[in-house]
């Protein structure tokens, strides 16, 4: 049997997250300063200073220079070996979803695009950019494009719901999607929407999606918040 004592700072650690949770402190909510916290649990700043520090190195806790230090937004997982929208990885918290359409649009697409979704050149595609938010908090940038052979009817208010959703009204079976990850950095525009730097590194999921058919009806591009998204492999022998 160990007679190891738990470090100092690690007791702190916990008591923080007891403090945290028992205050009821949300994502966004500043906790007591360093000074505070000393005095509080009667050990050195220093302590405090590390514990803390732990605990951002956990994602638990996040800083910002001259303001103060805050309870992060829990990382949401994203299983790559599961094929689902984002509104069923949300259902836990499905009250709290909203999608927000900032641009539905009927265009001729270009080769790239036209290859993806093998289309002749005169058919036409929706294009679709969607904001998804948990909480009024953005997770998610997805810009998507639909043949509009396939869904003639689709409106904005389907897209402000499930897009899984109303492919399964309408009838159709998904098979599979083929995706891949490119590393990039925020434009202008994904800077202003996630509130992030330009030297933050993002993970851009590039996808198209086939139906049981075999015909491929959506491409899209999706962007995932660096500091609300972790993603899961789970891989066996």
């Amino acid at each position: 049997m160990s007679n190891k004592k738990m470090p100092l700072y690690q007791k702190i650690m916990k008591n923080i997250q007891d403090y945290i949770k028992n205050q009821g402190l949300e994502h966004g909510d500043v906790i007591p300063t360093e000074k505070a916290l000393s005095e509080k649990y009667q050990v050195s700043r220093v302590t405090i200073r590390k514990a803390i520090s732990r605990l951002i190195e956990k994602e638990i806790l996040y800083s910002i220079k001259g303001s103060g230090t805050y309870v992060a937004f829990p990382k949401f997982e994203h299983n790559l070996f599961k094929l689902q929208g984002f509104t069923e990885e949300m259902q836990p918290y499905h009250d709290s979803i909203k999608n927000k359409v900032i641009e539905f649009r009927l265009i001729k697409p270009n080769e790239e695009i036209q290859e993806i979704l093998n289309l002749n050149k005169e058919e036409k595609v929706y294009n679709i950019k969607r904001i998804r938010k948990l909480n009024g908090e953005v997770l998610i940038i997805e810009n998507a494009y639909i043949p509009f052979e396939l869904f003639p009817d689709l409106s904005v208010e389907a897209m402000t719901k499930s897009k899984y959703g109303y492919l399964k009204e309408k009838g159709y079976v998904i098979k599979k999607r083929v995706e891949e990850f490119i590393p990039r950095l925020p434009s202008e525009d994904t800077m202003e929407i996630f509130n992030i730097k330009s030297n933050t590194p993002l993970l851009e999921l590039r996808a198209h999606s086939i139906l049981s058919n075999d015909e491929i009806f959506e491409y899209s591009e999706v962007l995932y918040h660096p500091k609300k998204y972790k993603f899961k492999l789970e891989l066996s022998r």
